[in-house]
């Protein structure tokens, strides 16, 4: 579901496995132009989130396969970083790592009068979604294609 150019992909392709083997899901990989400069940005996280410290030691980790293996040495910031509350959630392995957190489903059309859910993120895979709706308990399944947006979400009760 993720929509990467091949430049981003081929980045996410080579840093995914060393990312991985120190803990943590590379979610997304952004090559971006923003106030005149290039940005190399690195969305990273982990169950139960991603501290400074953790964002520190993948960067540290990576720089000198970015630089010396993929050659890549225009961007004027690299950054590691959390992907952020309000990223959508994009692709299985994301469904995975947020299972158990609150998320907003909305859909192209509605569903039973309502274009918005709410609930417990259950399981995900590349085809369909499954929450428990906060609003009756009941146990919901999407289908991805019938999806606008999906994203974590805190419950202020």
């Amino acid at each position: 579901m993720a929509k990467r150019d091949a430049r981003c992909q081929q980045i996410f392709d080579a840093l995914e496995p060393t990312i991985q083997n120190l803990g943590f899901e590379l979610i997304d990989v952004l090559y971006i132009r923003e106030n005149g400069k290039l940005f190399l940005r690195l969305l990273v996280d982990k169950r139960g989130g991603i501290n400074i410290d953790e964002c520190e030691l993948i960067s540290e980790t990576v720089d000198s396969i970015i630089e010396q293996e993929l050659q890549l040495r225009n961007h004027d910031y690299f950054e590691v970083s959390s992907p952020g509350l309000e990223r959508p959630l994009t692709e299985a392995k994301e469904f995975d790592l947020y299972a158990g957190q609150i998320v907003e489903v909305k859909l192209y059309q509605k569903r039973d009068n309502k274009k918005v859910f709410t609930g417990e993120l259950l399981t995900g895979t590349d085809q369909t979604l499954t929450i428990i709706d906060e609003t009756n308990g009941e146990t919901i399944i999407f289908e991805l294609k019938d999806v606008a947006k999906i994203a974590r979400t805190i419950n202020f009760d």
